[in-house]
């Protein structure tokens, strides 16, 4: 990895990457309702649960739309902050670990983890809620970065910042 891509570009694929989730998600809402409305959903006898199982499954979806309708609008009202000098939400950040592997994020203010890929370069989407984007809030290009996983520590250090 030789540099970060644009911010703009960045968020624009997160923003994308959410509404192409939300699609699917609806269009799974709805051949699940569809499923659980069914008549061959309906119970043969008292041990049948099909189509309880799917309406449990399409009030789940639904849940999700909702959840990703809130990121959407989260997002309407909030505004890409230019270059900082510590991570913050909307930082994008490059780090290598002790390996010399390269990783790059996007610290998202809303929604949750995802991958997308912006001018070639493939970024990872973390949230505060993940231990690495705990990490980051308030480093500093140069600093370095301790997380562990699953008990093991990984060392991570900021070769860049926007």
């Amino acid at each position: 990895m030789t540099g970060l891509p644009d911010k703009s570009a960045v968020l624009e694929a997160v923003l994308a990457a959410i509404k192409t989730r939300l699609r699917q998600t609806q269009d799974n809402l709805r051949r699940t309702h569809a499923a659980a409305t069914h008549e061959e959903s309906r119970a043969d006898n008292k041990y049948d649960t099909r189509g309880l199982e799917m309406s449990y499954l399409a009030t789940g979806m639904t849940d999700r739309v909702a959840e990703l309708r809130q990121v959407l609008s989260a997002y309407h009202f909030w505004t890409l902050p230019p270059r900082a000098d510590v991570v913050r939400p909307g930082g994008l950040v490059r780090l290598i670990d002790d390996d010399g592997q390269a990783l790059c994020c996007y610290v998202a203010p809303y929604g949750s983890a995802d991958t997308v890929h912006v001018d070639g370069v493939q970024v990872r989407v973390i949230t505060l809620k993940a231990p690495l984007g705990r990490a980051l809030v308030g480093k500093r290009e140069g600093d370095d970065v301790i997380v562990k996983v699953d008990g093991v520590a990984r060392t991570w250090e900021i070769t860049a910042l926007r």
